[in-house]
């Protein structure tokens, strides 16, 4: 069974939420815009600054506190049934933006995948909030730094629980990682 379930109603207002999550790392005040594209069987929702493009939900960025760095947050859903969805992935992504070019270098990555079967490689560090830091030499680009313990079964036992710890850890990113930047 999925960890994380809910109604496509109690989804429809889950945007609210995402935006909120994402307040303490954007440049305004009240976090980033949030939007939705779904499917049949699947339902994304992204965060961006202003109007999103017709882009995918990956692809939406929005403005940090810091200069030079953009994020992205994204969730996925997919259908269990007519009245359920589950997440799949809970991903908020952070790239530095060459000034001159534009070009996007992944900095960090904050992932979840709360779906991930126990049997798959990495699913205890990947199935809870967990930090790949893409600026670092191999091997932490790919590594699953878990921010969960041994608590993600506590984690995953409800979406208002992972919020919680999905919030604590981009308050920490906030904190530990946008506030030191001294560029």
């Amino acid at each position: 069974m999925p960890a994380i379930q809910m109604t496509l109603q109690e989804l429809k207002s889950r945007g609210q939420q995402v935006s909120r999550l994402m307040r303490p790392l954007a440049r305004v005040k009240y976090g980033p815009a949030s939007d939705v594209k779904s499917t049949q069987y699947s339902f994304m929702i992204g965060t961006h600054d202003g109007s999103p493009s017709e882009s995918d939900p990956t692809e939406w960025r929005f403005s940090t506190r810091v200069s030079g760095l953009r994020a992205a947050y994204y969730e996925v859903w997919t259908r269990v049934d007519d009245d359920y969805w589950c997440l799949e992935k809970a991903y908020l992504n952070v790239f530095r933006t060459d000034r001159a070019t534009e070009d996007e270098t992944k900095y960090l990555s904050l992932h979840c995948d709360p779906s991930q079967p126990d049997s798959a490689p990495h699913a205890r560090y990947k199935k809870g909030p967990h930090l790949h830091i893409q600026v670092a030499e191999e091997p932490f680009p790919q590594a699953h730094i878990a921010l969960t313990g041994g608590q993600v079964d506590e984690v995953l036992c409800s979406l208002e629980s992972l919020s919680q710890a999905i919030g604590w850890a981009v308050q920490m990113l906030r904190e530990e990682v946008l506030d030191r930047i001294t560029y």
